[in-house]
């Protein structure tokens, strides 16, 4: 169970007129805050809106759909889970991996960023790739 307070002091933040109400389309922001790293599919089967000011909900009803994402079985990953992923794809085993199997991973994986994204982050990230 999360700490209700701090579910509702976090969504006091993102409630820009005061109502005490959350507009959906924060409320994967809302579970980062807290920590969590609830998957897109999760949130959106959660209530999450694509699009700013189309459903908004009390802050109760958040601190409900938090503890839902919480309880739902394979909904997130720890820092350590994904450090185990990389490793597999550390041929090496020197802490490095190729980056192609970065990009495949970043774009077909999980939460799918288009490969476009994936390529402008990579570019501003990393070092040109080597022949290695």
């Amino acid at each position: 169970m999360v700490d209700a307070d701090a579910v509702k002091k976090i969504c006091d933040i993102y409630d820009w007129d005061g109502k005490g109400e959350l507009d959906l389309f924060y409320l994967g922001d809302v579970m980062y805050a807290l920590g969590m790293n609830t998957t897109k599919k999760i949130c959106v089967g959660l209530g999450q809106t694509e699009e700013e000011g189309k459903k908004f909900v009390k802050f109760d009803e958040v601190v409900a759909k938090v503890n839902e994402a919480k309880n739902t079985p394979n909904s997130q990953g720890t820092y350590q889970d994904f450090i185990e992923l990389l490793k597999l794809y550390d041929k090496n085993s020197n802490g490095t991996m190729m980056l192609a199997e970065l990009e495949n991973i970043l774009a077909n994986m999980g939460d799918e960023i288009p490969k476009e994204d994936v390529q402008k982050l990579l570019s501003e990230l990393c070092d040109p790739e080597d022949e290695d």
